[in-house]
């Protein structure tokens, strides 16, 4: 990625604000409070709604290279399935690094924190190539999978790896998927590989940029994620 990429903060700060996060859950169970993920359980049994999606990624979560915001991949998904999204996505990030000041990786305790409160079903983390596949991406990612199972314990969690754009650092992208593919094993939690599937045409699915995918390629990207979680046997993934 281009010298401006850098670590925002540590790994090990990055843990310990994942411990932080996960003790605060805990004070506020002890307290006899019911957070979020709590009503949820309560009342999946009597309610019929659109399932609740949130994205956690980069600039492909965002819709950058769409004809419009909602034309992201993440809506197009949400919109085949009939589902609720929230998008947590901020242009320039991955789990553990960033590219511009002002962005926080997918770890920082206010994206963990938006997704608590988006009190979701699922949680799909997109990404990113704006990591780099070291050891610094595998401590963050194994931060962030254990402090989704502990703050929305009831939420399936999908792992969805970076795509094998033209312009890409092809490397690091397979390092990428490999790491991620490691700490999803570990962690229990299904990996998507869209790099390895061959979703998208270097022809007729990105921007000029090389980068990111155009209205084609959010369209394809949608509907193959769609399909995937529907494929995981998650209830509601394919309608209301």
């Amino acid at each position: 990625m281009p010298s401006r990429i850098r670590p925002p903060r540590s790994v090990a700060l990055a843990l310990t604000i994942v411990a932080v996060i996960v003790a605060a859950v805990l004070v506020t169970t002890l307290r006899g409070e019911v957070p979020p993920h709590g009503r949820y359980v309560a009342a999946a049994a009597d309610r019929v709604a659109p399932l609740r999606v949130t994205v956690v990624g980069d600039s492909f979560a965002a819709g950058v290279g769409a004809d419009s915001p909602t034309g992201g991949y993440a809506h197009v998904a949400a919109a085949r399935g009939c589902w609720s999204p929230t998008v947590v996505a901020s242009s320039g990030t991955g789990y553990a690094r960033v590219r511009f000041p002002g962005t926080v990786p997918f770890v920082d305790p206010t994206r963990l924190a938006a997704v608590a409160a988006s009190n979701p079903d699922v949680v799909v983390v997109q990404g990113s190539g704006n990591d780099v596949g070291d050891e610094g991406l595998r401590a963050a990612a194994t931060a962030m999978y254990a402090a989704l199972a502990a703050i929305v314990p009831r939420a399936r969690v999908v792992v969805v790896g970076p795509t094998d754009a033209p312009l890409a650092k092809h490397e690091n992208i397979g390092r990428i998927r490999g790491i991620l593919g490691d700490v999803t094993r570990a962690a229990g939690v299904p990996f998507v590989d869209p790099a390895g599937g061959r979703w998208l045409d270097w022809s007729t699915d990105y921007v000029p940029d090389g980068i990111h995918p155009n209205a084609d390629g959010h369209r394809t990207m949608g509907e193959r994620l769609q399909a995937e979680i529907v494929a995981l046997g998650i209830p509601r993934a394919a309608g209301c």
